[in-house]
């Protein structure tokens, strides 16, 4: 067994240093750019005050996108969160979160071969503005938020800035995946992501840190271990983090999920009603 995976079983999780490229990181920022700026001339904002993607770079104009982004996130919340969806299935972030050294460690972490197929679920890089709790977790284990049953791993990570605990970097309780399943509540909290939180009693038995994170490395943990995110409480920055899954795909209960996508604008069906009326 690998120190890698000794640390990770006793301890619940593990930080792999250096896995992301600067250069990684600039394809994303260029991704996010370019979406925000053309949400915010959909919008029918003005677009005077921001450079085109062409003239912005990373690490130079991280400022300029914060500030283009929050100016949607002021104007409505939902265009943020269409830019969440967007990108989640991007091809810069799909290329992002298929990296060969992260799908080697994940397999090494779950102890299966490595021909074995992995299925990415939920995986996402959340935008946290300033003082935005609608998506802030208390303490949770990720089991109840996933598909059932399965045998997978979870993975978080600083997008184009590090994370800190000003702007509310991820905390874990090591060794809290030895409880297996906590006793836990759902809540469903009007304006809220759904809650399901770990009762404070199991929380207090194990130690509680925050792990501040450079841009480039990456956070493994088991699905079971208690963990949540902190606030942001910077004036004007955003958090950037990734946030997604590894499922091992030969364990007996994997079932993959159906999508069910809804449409933002007009629906297939209404589509093709403006072409052809078929009521007669």
């Amino acid at each position: 067994m690998s120190e890698r995976q000794e640390f990770f079983n006793q301890n619940g999780y593990w930080v792999e240093k250096k896995v992301f490229s600067s250069d990684q990181m600039s394809e994303l920022f260029t991704m996010f750019y370019d979406l925000a700026y053309s949400m915010l001339k959909r919008t029918g904002l003005s677009v005077d005050q921001f450079p085109t993607t062409s003239k912005v770079s990373y690490t130079n104009d991280m400022k300029t996108l914060d500030l283009l982004l929050l100016t949607l996130f002021k104007k409505n919340k939902d265009l943020m969160g269409e830019i969440y969806d967007t990108v989640s299935y991007s091809i810069e972030f799909l290329r992002f979160i298929t990296d060969r050294r992260v799908e080697s460690i994940s397999k090494e972490l779950l102890g299966i071969n490595d021909h074995i197929p992995l299925y990415a679920a939920y995986n996402r890089i959340r935008i946290d503005p300033p003082e935005d709790e609608r998506r802030t977790y208390g303490w949770h284990q990720e089991i109840f938020y996933t598909i059932p049953r399965t045998k997978f791993l979870q993975t978080w990570c600083p997008i184009l800035r590090d994370t800190t605990v000003e702007n509310g970097t991820i905390e874990i309780c090591p060794r809290s995946q030895t409880t297996g399943i906590a006793k836990q509540t759902w809540n469903e909290i009007d304006g809220h992501a759904l809650q399901i939180i770990v009762d404070d009693s199991e929380v207090a038995k194990f130690k509680q840190i925050s792990l501040p994170m450079s841009v480039g490395d990456i956070l493994f943990f088991d699905g079971h271990l208690f963990h949540k995110s902190g606030q942001n409480s910077t004036n004007d920055e955003i958090r950037f983090s990734l946030v997604g899954m590894f499922n091992d795909t030969s364990n007996i209960e994997f079932r993959c999920p159906k999508p069910n996508f809804d449409f933002r604008g007009i629906t297939p069906k209404e589509h093709f009603k403006q072409y052809f009326d078929q009521s007669n």
